[in-house]
């Protein structure tokens, strides 16, 4: 755990890189629909410059290219009413994210010109803005596209700490 209370997530060997996985499913009004990241490679991609605040303080700068939110929510046909995202990593951490928060974002799966999925041990990152870096979903299989009410509580859809022992 964390300083400040972070759970840290289970790490992957070297000989598992290869094998994460390069798409994501969107869930929109019980629709899903799959989309590899890989098929947007030379169309729908765009190169970002991000800073991740980490929760020691620490910050990192890197360039990014992915799939920008915009255009998944264009493939998904998202509806007006949509107001958070919730974005699930393979191991079950979850965040989720008011739309305007996440609208500058990206599903990467490239960090400094190079493949994640040959350098970590996931393919694809949620990255956006203003969201701090421990909020930043790595090895994301899952985005749902969520309509909720004003007095919602977006929290409720999250899972932030891992408590299963198989995580660091």
């Amino acid at each position: 755990m964390t300083p400040d209370g972070w759970r840290r997530r289970r790490r992957c060997g070297p000989n598992e890189l290869a094998d994460a996985p390069t798409s994501v499913v969107v869930g929109n009004d019980g629709e899903q629909r799959a989309i590899d990241a890989a098929t947007f490679a030379d169309e729908s991609t765009v190169t970002r410059e991000y800073t991740i605040r980490c929760a020691t303080g620490q910050r990192t700068t890197a360039t990014w290219t992915g799939v920008p939110v915009t255009e998944l929510l264009d493939l998904v046909d998202a509806s007006a009413e949509t107001t958070h995202f919730r974005i699930e990593s393979d191991d079950g951490y979850a965040i989720c994210v008011p739309v305007a928060d996440a609208l500058d974002g990206v599903v990467a799966f490239e960090r400094d010109g190079e493949q994640l999925r040959q350098t970590r041990p996931y393919a694809l990152r949620f990255l956006a803005g203003d969201i701090d870096g421990e909020r930043l979903v790595k090895g994301i299989h899952r985005i749902d596209l969520l309509s909720l009410p004003a007095d919602a509580d977006p929290d409720r859809y999250e899972t932030v700490t891992l408590d299963n022992p198989e995580y660091e």
